[in-house]
């Protein structure tokens, strides 16, 4: 499907012709003389052509959004891409990374997020210290891990870490 172009909106004629509309009897009032009918005919077009660009902005094209957004998704509030994900669903997700291993850049990124996650949100210093001894055995040499420092052994194993329980 190529983009469209403005000249190819629904609205479009309408808009033009009221618009050209609204020029032509603001020159013709203009032109006759003094004829409020004229001015008043143009004022009106103008807000004619003012409501359209207005109703279509705020109105039609959100609604008609809305409507496509809801059949294309199969009904309302399924396909929302808005919404983010909560807190163990996000943990869920960082886990399933590590455990599948996908690639060094996606563990690396997994487990740096689950190590603050870890320590800042659910206050477990322990699985914190444990997502990043996880991914330094199978990255010993990743820069990224550099800042946290070598661990001190202790603490939950790496393994034990991905056995897809959600910590609470």
């Amino acid at each position: 499907m190529s983009p469209r172009s403005p000249a190819d909106e629904p609205g479009t004629f309408f808009r033009v012709a009221i618009g050209t509309a609204t020029i032509g009897m603001l020159v013709t009032a203009i032109a006759v003389g003094d004829n409020p009918r004229l001015y008043a005919a143009a004022g009106a077009f103008g807000a004619v052509w003012w409501a359209w660009d207005l109703l279509v902005a705020h109105v039609f094209l959100p609604l008609g959004d809305w409507i496509r957004d809801t059949l294309m998704a199969g009904g309302v509030g399924l396909g929302n891409s808005d919404q983010r994900p909560s807190l163990d669903e996000l943990i869920a997700l960082l886990e399933g990374h590590l455990r599948s291993g996908t690639s060094e850049q996606v563990d690396l990124n997994a487990a740096i997020r689950l190590e603050e996650i870890y320590r800042t949100v659910k206050k477990d210093p322990e699985r914190a210290r444990a997502v990043i001894e996880l991914v330094r055995q199978r990255y010993p040499d990743a820069p990224q891990l550099k800042q946290f420092g070598p661990t001190d052994g202790g603490g939950v194993g790496g393994e034990d870490l991905l056995d897809g329980s959600v910590s609470e």
